[in-house]
């Protein structure tokens, strides 16, 4: 069942890193997928005699995105997916104590499968403030 108040919510985005994501002129590029999962509005609702049944989603780029010629490819991920989730109604929301929704890296940077570039924690901190999120080196209120 579709959310009764039609409101759907995330906590941020997860974006994962991938050092070989395709080949242009026999060139190798790297490049960032994003994913976000959303829930209704339904918190711990199971109850089929009502009808009442929460239900998720997950969003996520199907391919990973490389650097464009004046823009980060993390930034174009980060920017389609928020896009996306608005049109469908997703509301990005902070967790008590943080106010702002935030943006992670798969596995906190600690997943031998998604190893994250040098650099990932002031990369996620810039991206972050850009689109109004926290990440790890967000200074702390």
């Amino acid at each position: 069942m579709i959310s009764k108040s039609g409101r759907y919510w995330t906590t941020g985005i997860t974006v994962t890193w991938v050092p070989f994501a395709e080949r242009i002129n026999d060139e190798p590029y790297a490049g960032w997928h994003a994913k976000l999962d959303f829930t209704d509005d339904g918190f711990a609702n199971n109850d089929p005699d009502s009808e009442q049944v929460s239900t998720e989603g997950t969003l996520h780029t199907r391919y990973p995105v490389r650097n464009a010629k004046i823009r980060s490819g993390l930034s174009v991920a980060i920017d389609a997916l928020m896009a996306d989730a608005n049109r469908l109604g997703v509301e990005f929301i902070g967790v008590e104590p943080d106010p702002e929704p935030w943006l992670y890296y798969q596995g906190d940077g600690e997943d031998s499968e998604n190893p994250p570039p040098e650099g990932w924690r002031e990369t996620l901190a810039a991206e972050a403030q850009r689109v109004g999120f926290r990440s790890y080196l967000t200074p702390t209120q």
